[in-house]
């Protein structure tokens, strides 16, 4: 069950509630019930693939280039090298050879140098530090703006997300330990304005082993999976309490560990869907985007004649902004662990929003 840090107590009915949740779930690994197969959609293209083998892509986000959406760009992670970016159609674009990068978030308009741009944050796994990173329409090229190491202090830094607080004008980046401890940073321009420093405004922990989390900035809710056992949903503001309430747990037929990636499909209205990695049946799970976040269904992505599916996948990321076609509902990108068509070092698979709702047979 989760362990909450000094910013905030649970109280008794959100710790009982994790506590029998997170029973069910230890009961569940040794005897998983039998589950409906899950639909399939195909990939309409991947990335090229990253040039180390083994365990080396993780986690993508997606940068919407406002003046031309055609140049918008997929941000993924090499945690045995660095950051790539690439185009709409898997072209690598740019490399940066910046070290073990795990996971990556990104948020737009953030002020740096009299100039709006969207900030890109990295856990940086040789110095337990977060990287940051800026570009814009006009600056394409990921460039470095942290001021300074941006250390954490933790011992083993592995997954990260980011959070908008729209109506203050703040910016937050939350990073985790495979110890279970989470750090709520906000991102503070320098002196001089030309760079983003950070300091920590909350502190939480989990039980076990966490990655994956995400922040619905205009509901105000982050969510945070614990690989062995399910996903969590808690306030995102940094002084709020840090009360857990379980959303879904492994065992049930929704999830296999481990849970890893988390993403969220935003439509209008505070409608759409978490999306959810279920890495341990090759499978995704999508969820309500607004509380109690109902279960809907889930899928999975198969070989297609050109792109090969995605199995053991990691992190994952969707938009919901119309893109070039296919992805004029949205594109869901995910990293795929075993690349096989032709068999290659990993990479990531794009697959348009349309299939995923025609599959699942959501509403437009």
């Amino acid at each position: 069950m989760p362990i909450l840090g000094s910013a905030g107590r649970a109280g008794s009915r959100s710790l009982q509630a994790v506590t029998i949740a997170t029973v069910l779930a230890l009961s569940a690994c040794a005897s998983q019930p039998p589950r409906a197969p899950a639909p399939t959609v195909q990939a309409s293209a991947e990335t090229d693939p990253v040039p180390g083998r083994g365990d080396a892509a993780d986690d993508p986000a997606i940068w919407i280039n406002a003046d031309d959406p055609a140049e918008s760009l997929i941000i993924g992670t090499d945690k045995k090298r660095g950051l790539n970016t690439y185009r709409l159609d898997g072209r690598l674009r740019q490399s940066l050879p910046v070290g073990r990068m795990n996971n990556v978030d990104l948020r737009d308009g953030l002020e740096l140098a009299g100039r709006r741009v969207t900030i890109v944050a990295a856990s940086d796994r040789d110095r337990n530090a977060i990287a940051l990173f800026a570009l814009s329409p006009d600056r394409p090229d990921l460039t470095d703006v942290a001021d300074g190491l941006l250390a954490t202090g933790l011992a083993e830094i592995y997954g990260l997300c980011m959070y908008a607080d729209r109506t203050e004008g703040r910016f937050f980046v939350i990073v985790n330990d495979k110890d279970g401890r989470f750090q709520q940073h906000e991102l503070l321009p320098s002196a001089d304005g030309t760079r983003v420093g950070a300091r920590i405004v909350r502190e939480f922990r989990l039980a076990s082993q966490p990655e994956g989390c995400v922040v619905d900035d205009e509901l105000g809710w982050l969510y945070v999976g614990e690989e062995g056992y399910g996903f969590y949903r808690m306030a995102a503001a940094p002084d709020a309490a840090t009360d857990l309430v379980v959303v879904d747990s492994v065992g049930k037929g929704s999830l296999v560990a481990d849970v890893e990636g988390l993403a969220i499909y935003r439509a209008s209205g505070g409608g759409g869907y978490l999306v959810v990695s279920s890495q341990g049946d090759d499978a995704y799970a999508l969820y309500r985007r607004v509380p109690p976040n109902a279960y809907v269904g889930r899928f999975r992505i198969s070989d297609g004649a050109t792109v090969d599916g995605a199995s053991e996948t990691d992190g994952l990321e969707v938009t919901s902004i119309a893109l070039p076609a296919p992805y004029a509902e949205g594109l869901l990108v995910v990293q795929d662990g075993d690349n096989t068509l032709p068999r290659a070092p990993q990479n990531f698979k794009l697959v348009p929003w349309s299939e995923v709702r025609r599959v699942l047979q959501l509403e437009p």
